[in-house]
């Protein structure tokens, strides 16, 4: 576009609207060649107030400074207006009580990029994933106050321009003057050869990553009390930021396969059930990894049935114990999650005798040669369905396996399941045929869930929502006996 007169406030059509408009970015240029002076005719669009006015009688309207009242007319030395917020009846305010509101600033356009560094356009913008060769931003000159630079993606690398401003225009090449960037980057687009870069696409910006409201850092977190050890790690009593009881796993590196624990981690943050441990939050960036969880003060349900207040336990709580269990598992398996190492030590109890199942989906990050038949006592045998501890085929239907053992645990007060048998003779007996005693506390009816819970096809084994039904139901006949 050639260049033209300096354009002035008497142009047919206003030159002033139109460029104050388009290139909002020089705006302080505009001001200089048409100094904004107060209007003169039409009403206040939104004023807000300068000082107070209190209403001098039942027509007025009192505002307050920071009120912004809506106009409605003008009249004299009054305005007519009425606020947008409380009571909406109108009244008249002295002018010499307002001023005119600042118009609301118009959106950038999706290539402009106001505040950043050239190396940010191009190391984090242009050069990343989300933008490919053509991809180009506009962005205040670092060097130059008041120009431009207009960088594009060529390929691997990105070039950089300076728009310069002049009093009349803009321009990129010397002759070539536009009243907007836009009609700058229009032109350049259409006629891209000229700077041997085509101009295909706005650059998308990089989305920074949401803050994870799990992911906390270590320092938050302090290791008070080492409450036991297990397969996964050592789990310690801590605080969490100076105040709040928590439990803290520590997950151990050597054991466990890293790589896939974020994914692990995501299934747990997704798990909300009051019949499984609640997870705090995690430290899962470099090691050792964290995860956080719940306190549970009366520690893994084995240890506590084995204790004084567990043995002093009658019938009632310990099928309550095994109904709040088989709730949590039947939510597990409506989710499709595998737990793979259900056992009295992983379901902990609360104060108010409340259980929770703990460390489900874990098993399988521990690693081949520390979680096989073949590790001796690494793998929790004499819990693991045989399908499971021969074929590593896991299931909800080895859970279930898994389930029945729990249950010979609560009403034996903890006892260890085929006592006096190693890992490889009691799978040997499971397989051909043996199935564990009725202990002496456990009614016939529940002891018949624990044999269908070891069939030996898994398809024959009841499901979890089963087995919750089932076990609400004899917790139910029982308790009015015992009241």
């Amino acid at each position: 576009a050639p260049s033209g007169p300096k354009p002035g406030r008497g142009d047919a059509g206003g030159m002033e609207p139109f460029l104050r408009k388009r290139l909002t970015f020089l705006s302080f240029f505009w001001d200089k060649i048409w100094p904004v002076a107060a209007p003169d005719d039409g009403l206040p669009g939104l004023p807000e107030r300068t000082a107070d006015f209190s209403a001098r009688g039942a027509g007025e309207l009192s505002v307050r400074r920071g009120d912004r009242p809506c106009a409605l007319r003008e009249d004299g030395d009054y305005l007519l207006a009425r606020r947008l917020s409380g009571p909406p009846s109108p009244g008249p305010v002295p002018l010499s009580h307002l001023a005119r509101a600042a118009p609301e600033p118009e959106p950038e356009p999706d290539w402009y990029f106001s505040g950043i560094s050239r190396a940010r356009a191009q190391q984090q913008l242009l050069l990343s994933p989300a933008n490919a060769p053509g991809a180009f931003l506009v962005r205040p000159s670092e060097s130059s106050h008041g120009d431009y630079s207009l960088s594009v993606r060529a390929q691997a690398k990105v070039r950089h321009y300076r728009i310069s401003a002049a009093a009349d225009g803009l321009y990129l090449q010397k002759g070539r003057l536009f009243p907007s960037l836009e009609e700058l980057l229009a032109y350049y687009a259409a006629n891209w050869k000229l700077i041997r870069n085509p101009l295909l696409q706005p650059c998308v910006a990089q989305k920074l990553p949401q803050q994870d409201e799990w992911e906390r850092p270590r320092s938050e977190f302090a290791l008070r009390r080492k409450l036991g050890e297990g397969h996964f790690g050592e789990v310690w009593e801590g605080l969490w930021l100076g105040s709040t009881p928590v439990a803290v796993k520590v997950i151990k590196s050597a054991y466990m396969k890293l790589a896939d624990l974020a994914k692990e981690i995501q299934t747990l943050k997704s798990l909300r059930h009051e019949r499984l441990i609640r997870l705090h939050a995690v430290c899962s960036a470099g090691e050792p990894v964290y995860i956080v969880t719940e306190l549970m003060r009366k520690g893994n349900l084995q240890a506590f049935l084995g204790g004084p207040e567990g043995r002093a336990l009658g019938l009632p709580v310990l099928l309550s114990f095994a109904c709040q269990v088989a709730e949590g598992m039947s939510y597990l398996e409506e989710r499709r999650i595998v737990h793979r190492d259900l056992a009295a030590r992983n379901v902990l109890v609360g104060d108010d005798l409340a259980c929770k199942v703990a460390d489900f989906g874990l098993a399988r990050l521990l690693k081949e040669d520390i979680y096989s038949p073949s590790s001796g006592c690494k793998i929790p045998v004499k819990w693991t369905a045989p399908e499971a501890a021969n074929y590593r085929i896991y299931s909800p239907k080895s859970d279930v396996w898994s389930f029945g053992v729990l249950l010979y645990e609560v009403f034996t007060h903890g006892q260890c399941p085929y006592e006096g048998l190693s890992n490889h003779e009691a799978l040997q007996q499971v397989t051909r045929g043996y199935r564990l005693p009725r202990p002496a506390a456990c009614p016939a009816e529940v002891y018949t869930l624990m044999l269908e819970c070891w069939k030996g096809s898994p398809a024959r084994r009841p499901a979890f929502a089963t087995l919750q039904d089932r076990l609400s139901a004899a917790h139910g006949r029982l308790r009015p006996a015992h009241t």
